[in-house]
């Protein structure tokens, strides 16, 4: 049994400074992890922040799975992804920059708890932002406290947000919307602290999963503690056969203990759940509108870090505008960002070792794209293809020039896009 994550080397701390793509400057490093690292950095045009991924090209395809998984997400509660692409040695992922997440938040509080009101605000947003990832077609497989963090600014940061879906994956075809079938034998991945049975039990995941995950991050939120953190163990594998063991034998009265009753009402109900089972997120959400009900409290989007709470009024406002939330041609965003992934792929292929050296830029929302001139000069010289090299520098490719590129590898060129002195290539969102 193992834990799926990119074991790749950290990025060096000397890179604060750099500019990444022409466009982002790294002003510093905020997180670390399995992964590669996490920065700040400002766009050199509008000055606005943005969080940034970088991990070693020679690496796992995390942040390549990523950058595809969130952009076919259709909901406001996950990151904006901006750019994805390919800097020197590393594979780069822009994104929305957020606040801290619950973890760090958790900390920070005197008694390391949660009170029961906060968590309820919690879990009524954190299952509403579930149900949309699934009724997306995606699964998150990596629930826990680090990877869920509020938002920024007077507004952003009385709003949750899931982060890391490098894990995720669909668990239905997007055209028939059946469910992939079940598997016994499957390797396990996210954290087994908050890990359902099922997938300690290394059994093909579902929704359930995710929603059993959420479960045990919101009794860790109310309580400080669960039952089988702090177990000695002699290995990996030992841990999670542990870990497990003190899930499946313990009773929910215990697991729950000091709690509303709802919450063991809730574990219960996702445990149950079959694996093609369509969730009951609408129950899900009451059960904790109840405990709230129960001391005269309402959803409000209150927090013990911030005590300030919305109007019945803000909360309806906003619960209507996420339930009509859609991207604009989100579909034609979607098709263009495999496609041009796709097309990466073909290149790093074609052009081996050399290919961090190559230069592309691709914006969505424009559909314009630019490979480096200097580059494609090379190959039509070494190629002796002077029409290759003369259609290089058009604004619009002769049909001569879209056959050669079938051929060589060598894609469309806008000159007006290209920046000289950029040694990378990117999709820009």
């Amino acid at each position: 049994m193992s834990e799926k994550r990119s074991n790749s080397e950290k990025t060096p701390d000397n890179m604060k400074g750099q500019v990444l793509f022409n466009k982002y400057k790294l002003i510093q490093k905020i997180g670390e992890g399995s992964f590669g690292s996490v920065y700040t950095v400002q766009s050199i045009y509008s000055h606005k922040l943005y969080a940034a991924k970088l991990e070693q090209i020679k690496d796992s395809n995390v942040l390549e799975e990523e950058s595809l998984n969130l952009s076919c997400i259709n909901s406001p509660r996950v990151p904006k992804v901006k750019l994805f692409g390919y800097s020197g040695q590393y594979m780069v992922l822009v994104m929305e920059l957020l606040g801290p997440s619950l973890d760090l938040i958790l900390n920070s509080l005197p008694d390391k708890k949660m009170s029961i009101r906060c968590v309820c605000n919690i879990a009524y947003q954190l299952i509403s932002i579930l149900e949309t990832i699934h009724n997306n077609g995606f699964i998150h497989r990596d629930i826990k406290p680090s990877n869920i963090n509020i938002g920024i600014g007077n507004k952003g940061k009385k709003f949750l947000y899931l982060i890391d879906f490098g894990l995720s994956k669909k668990y239905r075809c997007s055209s028939t919307k059946k469910h992939y079938p079940f598997e016994e034998e499957c390797e396990t991945v996210g954290n087994a602290r908050y890990s359902s049975i099922n997938t300690l039990e290394c059994h093909s995941q579902s929704r359930r999963d995710d929603l059993e995950s959420l479960g045990y991050v919101l009794i860790y939120l109310c309580l400080g503690r669960l039952p089988w953190q702090g177990k000695i163990s002699h290995s990996k594998d030992d841990k999670y056969y542990k870990i497990r063991e003190i899930k499946k034998n313990i009773s929910l009265s215990l697991l729950c203990q000091n709690l509303p009753p709802q919450f063991e009402e809730y574990i219960k109900y996702t445990r149950n759940l079959e694996y093609e089972d369509d969730p009951d997120y609408s129950y899900l959400k009451n059960l904790f509108l109840t405990v709230l009900k129960n001391n005269n409290l309402e959803f409000d989007y209150y927090y013990d870090w911030d005590k300030t709470t919305l109007t019945n009024d803000e909360v309806v406002s906003i619960n209507n505008s996420l339930s009509s939330y859609t991207y604009s041609n989100q579909e034609k965003r979607v098709t263009r960002l495999y496609s041009r992934i796709s097309e990466l792929k073909k290149e790093k292929e074609f052009y081996g070792d050399n290919f961090e050296i190559e230069r592309f830029v691709y914006d969505i929302e424009n559909d314009s794209n630019c490979y480096s001139m200097k580059r494609r000069e090379n190959i039509s010289r070494e190629n002796n293809d002077d029409d290759l090299y003369e259609n290089v520098n058009s604004m619009a490719p002769t049909k001569t020039y879209k056959n050669k590129i079938k051929t060589t590898g060598c894609l469309p060129c806008q000159p007006k896009a290209y920046r000289e002195d950029d040694n990378s290539c990117c999709i820009i969102f």
